[in-house]
């Protein structure tokens, strides 16, 4: 478990209407002296890993910055299997140098999915707690890895409180 606090900042794009434009991350101590950066915070706990190759993360973002997850994630080493925008095949990693591309069998799709929500709802203020199941491309990956989703916590920072 960890938490990543690089700052984000917006790298204009290449087209007339902005095509490409990306996030970039800013050391923390240089967000303040960095004009258009702005504080991230993310959360990630490893829910299984099969050796230094793929990993099975819980992401949690703290604040809320466009495309968050994914540069966090770029950042330390680890892109999302299937970003190509961020964790392409140039992709400096921890692993074999695949960068976001497993290769084989593994869909070429972002590999990001929101779980579960928790959120009042707008008229009775009840707590709501939505959950979605995985999409059909991550399912397809989970069989291959051989995780299930049975097999980790239905949230895994529950016990940090």
């Amino acid at each position: 478990m960890g938490t990543i606090r690089y700052g984000l900042v917006k790298a204009a794009g290449h087209g007339a209407r902005g095509e490409g434009e990306k996030m970039h991350c800013i050391h923390p101590r240089d967000v303040d002296a960095t004009e258009g950066a702005r504080r991230a915070t993310t959360d990630y706990a490893v829910l299984s890993a099969l050796g230094g190759r793929v990993s099975w993360l819980a992401l949690v973002p703290i604040t809320g910055r466009t495309h968050q997850l994914r540069v966090h994630m770029a950042e330390i080493g680890h892109p999302i299997i299937g970003d190509g925008k961020y964790g392409g095949s140039g992709q400096e990693n921890q692993g074999d140098g695949w960068g976001a591309q497993l290769g084989a069998d593994i869909s070429r799709k972002l590999h990001l999915h929101a779980r579960s929500l928790t959120l009042p709802h707008p008229v009775t203020g009840a707590v709501l707690h939505l959950v979605a199941p995985l999409p059909f491309h991550m399912q397809n990956t989970w069989k291959m890895l051989g995780w299930s989703v049975s097999d980790v916590p239905a949230d895994p920072f529950g016990d940090q409180e």
